[in-house]
């Protein structure tokens, strides 16, 4: 008998997700999913290698925005799992459409994040660099939180160190 495909980066990936969706509710915002997959994963399949430019468009949806309960400032999330911690734009962002979005990177030992800005200039995250997420002055988060959270990564992606 045939078994199902099973995409364990797609995993991944929603296992990072969860643990940043967590993160900052357990700091107060309020965390709206956003992203076209969670929204509407039978047209995120559909339209995955078709690339007029609202197709493009879509699939780029940031995953969550989420929304500080004490200021009410909204921000476009986008969560990526690496398991190396290394993360960079490549010619896929080009065109990326949502210029406000910030990039937050789930490894095994840290969670960074960085602004699009920043990436489109050609920065990019490394394992050893500091871009730490308890260092984005606009979120306000919980230091302690970010710890216990990236306890739960390390927990959880131990086997993916360094893939």
């Amino acid at each position: 008998m045939p078994t199902a495909s099973f995409n364990l980066n797609s995993l991944k990936g929603r296992l990072a997700e969860h643990l940043v969706k967590d993160l900052f509710a357990q700091n107060g915002y309020n965390v709206f999913s956003y992203g076209l997959e969670q929204i509407q994963p039978t047209l995120s399949k559909k339209i995955r290698n078709d690339n007029h430019k609202t197709s493009r468009a879509l699939r780029y949806m940031p995953d969550f925005v989420v929304q500080s309960s004490n200021t009410g400032d909204l921000f476009y999330l986008e969560v990526k799992f690496r398991a190396n911690g290394c993360f960079r734009f490549d010619d896929k962002y080009k065109d990326y459409p949502y210029k406000n979005a910030w990039f937050v990177i789930v490894s095994p030992e840290k969670m960074q994040c960085m602004h699009y800005k920043r990436l489109i200039a050609g920065f990019e995250i490394m394992a050893e660099t500091r871009y730490h997420l308890s260092k984005v002055k606009w979120f306000h988060l919980d230091k302690e939180i970010i710890a216990e959270y990236e306890g739960y990564a390390r927990q959880v992606f131990q086997a993916y160190k360094k893939e």
